[in-house]
């Protein structure tokens, strides 16, 4: 410990670097909250913290971390001791708060918790709005000081840089899923005889990645892939892509090219982190386990855990549904086809995952669809 620093200061100290390692690591904001407030107990020594946070649509503030209490706190904004210290942004000491006309005795009734002494500091973000406060309650041995208050004070601002940051995030991922969707419904609807197949698609991808044990960043990429999988469609002909009957052999090329163009369009933008691999996913999805598969020719494990999945997830959505050429199969006789296809066209955990999903919701039983 360096000199002239006491133990209270070590422990702040230690607190505030634990604090700052997992804002940098953890991206759910009720996680996060949780832990400011659970780190700032244990250093200041108090009963509870609560943190609430600025409805603007209501003026109220509502309790978005509360310790020790299950229930919502909510109240108006210019109401109690939070509400004094929300409205003039300035951090107040309370050693007696049964002497402050301001303390709402209402949550104490309502809660059956009893208030004696507390901190409340102002929530203030980057750009200076005030979104909420900060309150320590009952300080367990001595009153609290100034120096409590000060790491109150750099706790809420962190704990306002934190929800603002992750507000954006989650602002940035709304907006990235809307588009992609928008992508997705731009596929769709090129034809409707064959709309949702995207959609399905993903879902079945879902199931299967989440049965075979796919870790969650990797699914999340599976995710999009399954999407916009045939995205390079857009590309193709109508008189080809809706054409009833069957495709001549320059046709089945000019198809076949959709994945290639998948590709192309896909690594235009600019996906982040593990969502790279979503061009690769979208583009394997008709490559086949023996290497007979296009657009590479891909072979077992040179396919990409996104393509094995999709392309087990596609065939399967394909044939289950209406097309313009045939009618569609039933649920057991297109398991049975993926069954008998594992080790050639399909993987075969990607087969059996979606085989179990199937059996697990009672859509089939395991006699109807054997493995040999």
């Amino acid at each position: 410990m360096p000199a002239g620093t006491s133990n209270s200061e070590a422990k702040q100290l230690k607190a505030l670097l634990k604090i700052t390692r997992a804002t940098s690591r953890v991206r759910d904001l009720h996680t996060l909250v949780t832990l400011l407030a659970a780190e700032t107990s244990t250093v200041l020594g108090v009963e509870r913290s609560t943190v609430f946070l600025y409805t603007p649509k209501t003026d109220e503030l509502w309790s978005y971390v509360a310790e020790g209490e299950s229930e919502e706190i909510r109240f108006n904004a210019s109401q109690g001791i939070a509400g004094s210290v929300f409205r003039s942004r300035k951090t107040l000491i309370l050693d007696d708060v049964s002497h402050d006309q301001r303390f709402n005795r209402t949550i104490d009734d309502t809660t059956g918790f009893i208030t004696r002494n507390m901190i409340t500091a102002p929530v203030i973000n980057p750009s200076g709005d005030c979104i909420g406060v900060f309150q320590v309650i009952n300080k367990k041995d001595g009153s609290f000081t100034p120096g409590d208050a000060e790491f109150l004070e750099i706790v809420a601002a962190d704990t306002a840089v934190t929800i603002e940051n992750v507000r954006l995030l989650e602002s940035r991922r709304r907006m990235f899923e809307g588009l992609i969707k928008a992508l997705t419904v731009s596929i769709e609807a090129r034809d409707p005889l064959t709309a949702g197949h995207s959609f399905d698609v993903t879902f079945l991808s879902g199931k299967i990645a989440e049965y075979m044990g796919v870790d969650r960043e990797t699914a999340e990429a599976i995710y999009y892939a399954a999407l916009l999988h045939d995205y390079g469609k857009l590309a193709v002909p109508d008189s080809i892509l809706k054409k009833p009957g069957t495709l001549s052999e320059e046709e089945t090329l000019i198809l076949r090219k959709h994945v290639q163009h998948t590709r192309i369009m896909l690594s235009s933008i600019e996906f982040e982190g593990l969502l790279e691999q979503v061009p690769v996913f979208a583009s394997q999805h008709h490559e086949r386990i023996d290497g007979k598969g296009y657009p590479d020719g891909l072979r077992g494990d040179e396919i990409s855990i996104g393509g094995r999945i999709i392309a087990v997830a596609d065939v399967f959505e394909a044939l289950t549904a209406k097309r313009h050429y045939r009618n569609p199969y039933s649920l057991s006789k297109t398991l049975k086809l993926l069954i008998e296809g594992m080790g050639t066209q399909f993987d075969r955990n990607a087969v059996m995952a979606l085989r179990q999903y199937f059996i697990d919701i009672g859509k089939v039983s395991p006699d109807e669809v054997p493995v040999e």
